[in-house]
């Protein structure tokens, strides 16, 4: 990761360009690789809160339905489910492959 680095007036001072040297940096290439580590550190925080498995709740607003239609639905098998313990889970890659295999209907 190359740091972003600030002058004293708080403005990311403007860096030495050896024109001669292909390599060096310019405040574009700078500004590119801080962007490209910000959006990248965002993508791991996001995939690391993203949970696989899923309660009724979840399951309910992930599929935008009631909890109670998702429970009557996992009651008659017609949704993937885990029960573990005495809890419903519901896996989220799974969800997303019943969605795919649904009929689709014409409006």
């Amino acid at each position: 990761m190359i740091p972003f680095p600030k002058g004293p007036n708080g403005i990311a001072p403007e860096p030495r360009r050896n024109p001669d040297d292909p390599l060096t940096p310019n405040a574009g290439d700078i500004l590119i690789e801080a962007i490209a580590n910000a959006v990248a550190l965002k993508l791991e925080r996001m995939a690391g809160t993203q949970q696989r498995l899923m309660d009724v709740h979840d399951t309910a607003r992930y599929l935008g339905m009631t909890e109670n239609a998702i429970r009557e639905k996992a009651s008659a098998g017609d949704i993937p489910c885990v029960r573990i313990d005495v809890k419903l889970r519901f896996d989220r890659r799974e969800l997303d492959r019943w969605i795919d295999r649904a009929p689709r209907q014409g409006v």
